[in-house]
């Protein structure tokens, strides 16, 4: 093949490549005003979600108090034990007890009538637990008559803090 065939065949190769990228470049021009209405409309929906969430959070508040960050529950809980993140596992022990993992327990704990009333301290119930915690293989789990005793005992214990 001859050097003018070459670059006859070089440039058969390109030009549908330049043509191409052309073509892109193009709709790419052609899209900044396509880009900013889809931003404006984005932000639209994005601000009506929010008000919606507002709503929504606003009409459906608990009427006990909920503590604003649970992960000190679970950082106080979880501390001195391999398995740090917060699990939601039930388990029945061979006497068909309950076990409940740090996510179970803290929803149990706010669930609970006294909880609801503002009665619980929910420091006093957290030492209370931390001295009665078992492992089970996958992390750290509260028998629920434990986890009862200790909302109970927290009542009990006078601490008028959360009143």
């Amino acid at each position: 093949m001859s050097s003018n065939e070459n670059t006859s065949a070089q440039r058969k190769r390109k030009d549908p490549h330049t043509e191409d990228l052309g073509d892109q470049f193009s709709v790419l021009e052609n899209n900044p005003a396509n880009f900013v209405e889809e931003n404006k409309r984005l932000k639209l929906e994005l601000q009506k979600v929010a008000t919606e969430n507002e709503i929504l959070r606003a009409t459906s508040t608990p009427s006990y108090p909920l503590p604003s960050d649970t992960s000190d529950f679970y950082t106080e809980m979880l501390s001195g034990h391999g398995n740090k993140e917060p699990s939601h596992r039930i388990v029945l022990g061979e006497s068909g007890d309950r076990w409940l993992a740090a996510g179970s327990t803290w929803d149990y704990i706010i669930k609970h009538p006294l909880y609801t009333k503002g009665l619980v301290d929910l420091g006093n119930v957290t030492e209370r637990l931390k001295k009665v915690a078992k492992t089970d293989g996958q992390g750290v789990v509260w028998e629920e008559r434990e986890i009862i005793n200790a909302i109970e005992k927290s009542v009990a214990s006078g601490n008028d803090e959360f009143i």
